[in-house]
């Protein structure tokens, strides 16, 4: 368990920005390169970019690690398929 959680955490930091956070550019990167299996269409940038959207609760624009985490509990339970 400690090694999943630490692995959550170090796949965020790789794509996040100095400000700890993943912008449109990083979340489209982190997905093309981390979850190109797991979620489907992963290179359509206008579904992934919709997809940011839905789980940016504050609607910042960028996603918080909070945030991330609610995609990956979503992703234990269910595939997304990007249209």
């Amino acid at each position: 368990m400690e090694s999943a959680i630490t692995k959550l955490v170090e796949v965020f930091t790789k794509y996040a920005g100095k400000d700890k956070r993943l912008g449109k550019k990083d979340f489209q990167k982190l997905m093309e390169t981390e979850l190109k299996n797991f979620i489907t269409n992963t290179e359509n940038n206008k579904a992934v970019n919709e997809l940011k959207d839905q789980i940016d609760k504050d609607k910042d624009g960028k996603l918080t690690f909070e945030e991330y985490f609610c995609l990956v509990t979503q992703l234990a339970t269910n595939k997304y398929k990007l249209q």
